[in-house]
């Protein structure tokens, strides 16, 4: 009795414990905060939390990378029949930002494995410069 018992305290505890570390997600109310010229390094990690890479290529534009998923749900954790019951229902999601080198937002990713966040429709002007040159 004893070991059952201390079994399913180390069961309880370790649910716990993986929702208690859980990062802050990637809702679509944070994402639609993000403006192409506009978002800044700083406000990134205020919405997000810490990314999960941070890289500086050789142009000196940097790229965030903000990895989530939800831990499984308490079904999960049901033996032989957890998967049946939506033990397996996880959302993962990946947020990828690259800025410019004034730490600005040049673009951005946004994937949900339940499709629950997706990037706002961006319309950019492209402008083009001609040059004309005399002999």
């Amino acid at each position: 009795m004893k070991t059952k018992l201390l079994v399913s305290l180390i069961l309880i505890s370790s649910c716990l414990t993986t929702w208690a570390w859980f990062d802050p997600s990637i809702t679509q109310g944070k994402v639609d905060q993000i403006r192409i010229g506009q978002t800044t390094e700083a406000d990134l990690i205020h919405f997000f939390g810490r990314p999960s890479t941070r890289q500086v290529d050789l142009r000196h534009h940097v790229t965030l990378d903000f990895m989530r998923s939800v831990p499984m749900p308490w079904q999960g954790y049901t033996p032989f029949i957890g998967s049946l019951i939506g033990g397996l229902r996880i959302d993962a999601q990946e947020l990828w930002v690259e800025l410019t080198p004034d730490g600005r937002v040049l673009r951005y990713l946004v994937w949900s494995s339940r499709n629950s966040v997706k990037a706002r429709t961006v319309t950019t002007t492209t402008v083009v410069s001609h040059s004309s040159y005399s002999k």
